[in-house]
């Protein structure tokens, strides 16, 4: 996004100040997107001077919390959103937003909602952390369950992005690997797989979505989309995709 064409990242260098020799010892991706972040918030003027002219700017503002979405005068639409202001108590990931007492209202005309989820337990027999909302692990490999592994936010909650949850699959992918290499995991006996899963499913009158299921879903969103001048136009009701592969 700093490099995106006929824009202006705009960061408050108050948030940055310091914070050079905090990042050394924290993951390696992590610290290269906050060094990233540092050298453009602290930058000298005129060092982006094709970006300072962009006609459209973005920013980011650390230690809100969203409270309100506030309407127009008529209710059709949102204006903005009350934030409250934080600060932050403890340190490291156990480092928790404490409200401050002040707020702040941003105008805005769009409000996205991307928080995250808080992940259930799969099954009485998995082990599951209910307070922070993970299953406990090493590296993936879950506490007290040898040879069962996870990945993604039931590993390590709901945090970072994309890239965040590929390389936390790689790390599990790495502790299978050198499970299997270490003779940790018992191989000598062939399971089935897939075919007694699918046996069970029909068992209990469930059709899964084939693959194939998924590309009629797909066209269908994409035709919309075309509809409508964009990409893709999401369908968002389970139900309307089951219909739609006939199920």
């Amino acid at each position: 996004m700093i490099n995106l064409p006929g824009t202006q990242p705009v960061l408050n260098p108050a948030d940055f100040t310091g914070l050079e020799n905090a990042v050394k010892d924290i993951p390696r991706p992590r610290k290269r997107l906050t060094e990233l972040m540092i050298k453009t918030a602290l930058q000298k003027p005129g060092e982006m001077a094709a970006q300072a002219a962009a006609p459209r700017q973005w920013g980011l503002k650390f230690q809100r919390s969203p409270q309100e979405v506030l309407p127009t005068a008529d209710g059709t639409r949102a204006r903005g959103i009350r934030m409250a202001l934080t600060r932050l108590e403890g340190s490291g990931e156990s480092a928790k937003a404490i409200p401050t007492g002040d707020v702040e209202e941003l105008e805005c005309g769009l409000v996205l909602s991307s928080i995250g989820y808080r992940s259930l337990p799969l099954d009485p027999a998995v082990p599951f952390d209910s307070q922070r909302g993970i299953i406990p692990n090493s590296m993936g490999r879950v506490e007290g369950a040898p040879g069962l592994y996870c990945s993604g936010w039931v590993k390590r909650g709901p945090t970072g992005v994309i890239i965040t949850t590929m390389n936390d699959s790689f790390d599990t992918a790495q502790s299978v690997l050198e499970d299997l290499r270490g003779g940790v995991l018992d191989v000598s006996v062939s399971k089935e797989g897939f075919g007694a899963v699918g046996s069970i499913l029909s068992s209990r009158g469930v059709r899964p979505v084939s693959f194939s299921d998924w590309e009629k879903i797909d066209a269908a969103e994409v035709a919309r989309g075309k509809a409508a001048g964009k990409p893709r136009e999401k369908i968002v009701d389970p139900q309307e995709m089951l219909q739609l592969i006939g199920h």
